[in-house]
């Protein structure tokens, strides 16, 4: 058991086929479970009755809506009885059960962790042109900060439009507005060096994602659509820890 550490998850009605689906992987880390909904697309409960829910804001997958309700989720969270948090997706995991012990040093409690990807976006921007997409790990000291800045995350690309005057998009997407809010907060932020994001409903994208597990190790994976790809992926892990 990871002691003081909440297994949160962001999902919708939608969604609930992932999260039980995923469910063994946000258990076996023997710590608390939080499913977050959207009240206009709610998942009231799962069928693990210790798992709690609780239900904010609005459903979608990206627009203004969607940033009040992830500022409205990292509140919610800050009110329960944890010090540090792993915050997925309905499509994120964990696939080991320990959590790594580096996350825990005292060296990186100011950290933001989660899976980095490039950003394609082609327009200037004043900040890393990445994109945090979960899961993301962090602790409450890092929660409290980053709660605080999201009432003014910093501009990114909103801040210089293109040659033409119209701003480019997107912009109100949760895996840009939380690197805003990182910024804003002057909070570092590190990319999981045992993490993957990659999509897995392609033949070639769930061969990368195996390759990425099987023979590299990476445990915090994004994105797991179905229980088909997730007991793959457990094998794949089960093959890693028995050639090391």
């Amino acid at each position: 058991m990871n002691e003081k550490t909440l297994i949160a998850v962001s999902a919708y009605s939608g969604d609930l086929h992932q999260v039980e689906a995923n469910l063994q992987c946000y258990n076996h880390h023997e710590c608390p479970v939080l499913i977050l909904s959207p009240k206009d697309g709610a998942i009231p409960s799962v069928s693990d009755k210790k798992v709690k829910c609780i239900m904010a804001g609005e459903k979608g997958w990206t627009g203004p809506q969607t940033l009040k309700r992830q500022r409205e989720f990292l509140r919610i969270l800050s009110e329960q009885r944890a010090d540090y948090f792993l915050f997925n997706d309905a499509d994120s995991v964990c696939l080991s059960p320990k959590i790594p012990d580096y996350l825990y040093d005292p060296a990186h409690m100011d950290v933001f962790w989660s899976n980095e990807v490039t950003d394609a976006n082609p327009a200037p921007t004043m900040l890393p042109r990445i994109a945090m997409q979960p899961p993301y790990f962090f602790h409450r000291d890092v929660l409290r900060k980053i709660i605080r800045s999201s009432a003014t995350p910093a501009l990114s690309f909103t801040q210089r439009p293109y040659p033409n005057g119209k701003l480019p998009e997107p912009t109100a997407c949760i895996d840009h507005w939380m690197l805003q809010i990182v910024y804003a907060a002057n909070v570092r932020h590190r990319s999981f060096p045992d993490g993957a994001s990659f999509e897995t409903t392609s033949e070639h994208g769930l061969n990368t994602m195996r390759e990425h597990v099987g023979r590299q190790g990476k445990i915090f994976i994004h994105q797991v659509k179905t229980r088909k790809v997730l007991d793959t992926l457990l094998v794949d892990r089960r093959f890693y820890l028995e050639q090391k």
